[in-house]
């Protein structure tokens, strides 16, 4: 049977909130507040609380984000990169689930087959969200490049994020719930990066490590940075 996004393997707790900041690339605390929210005092003195955007299984140290999460997650860091304000997201995320009909939105294909043109309707509402990530192109309605770029790093299955190439990684490496149990792993020869990582931090040459794993040492010392 094919796996799909209600499958345990996307919503069983796979990262920590400080393993998930650094597969998506984002500072810890930033992934803490999409994962937890956070209260913030307005400029009248009153308190004001920001909901959680990720999926989530509980809260504590431990692992506590799904896939479908680190999905959200790593499509929040697009948005992030285009500089779109997080507190202004929850209403557009509202709007698309309620458009597409399904709970987490941010990891649907739905989003990159029509995210952009439901949140060009949305700018009605909120006209420089809107032109925060969508653009006019050829009269057609499409993201701004850089989450465009974030989308095309994506592959879906049965509709939902299923396997994500990280682009701050040279050479590829790829996070799949269904190998290494989602941890990066580099896609040449199914290695997880932090196999490499360990070896290097205990001291071993770049040049013995390379030649275990079958890589050259310029990729070995690329994983490591």
């Amino acid at each position: 049977m094919a796996k799909h996004a209600g499958d345990l393997e996307f919503t069983a707790p796979l990262y920590t909130l400080s393993d998930a900041a650094r597969v998506v690339n984002v500072p810890p605390a930033t992934l803490r507040n999409w994962a937890r929210g956070y209260v913030f005092k307005g400029i009248d003195g009153a308190q004001h609380q920001v909901d959680a955007l990720i999926t989530t299984t509980g809260v504590g140290h431990g692992p506590v984000v799904p896939f479908v999460g680190l999905g959200e997650a790593y499509v929040l860091a697009a948005f992030r990169q285009a500089g779109v304000p997080m507190q202004r997201i929850r209403p557009a995320i509202h709007r698309l689930e309620r458009e597409f009909g399904v709970r987490a939105a941010l990891a649907s294909e739905q989003l990159k087959t029509d995210g952009a043109e439901v949140l060009w309707q949305y700018g009605e509402d909120d006209p420089e969200l809107r032109d925060s990530l969508v653009v006019l192109r050829s009269n057609q309605l499409v993201f701004r490049d850089v989450i465009e770029e974030y989308l095309q790093t994506i592959t879906y299955r049965e509709g939902h994020v299923a396997l994500i190439r990280l682009p701050q990684y040279k050479p590829e490496v790829f996070v799949d719930p269904l190998r290494n149990f989602g941890v990066p792993t580099l896609a040449s020869r199914g290695i997880r990066v932090d196999a490499v990582k360990s070896r290097l931090d205990s001291g071993e040459p770049a040049e013995l490590v390379a030649e275990d794993y079958r890589l050259d040492v310029g990729e070995v010392l690329a994983l490591a940075a």
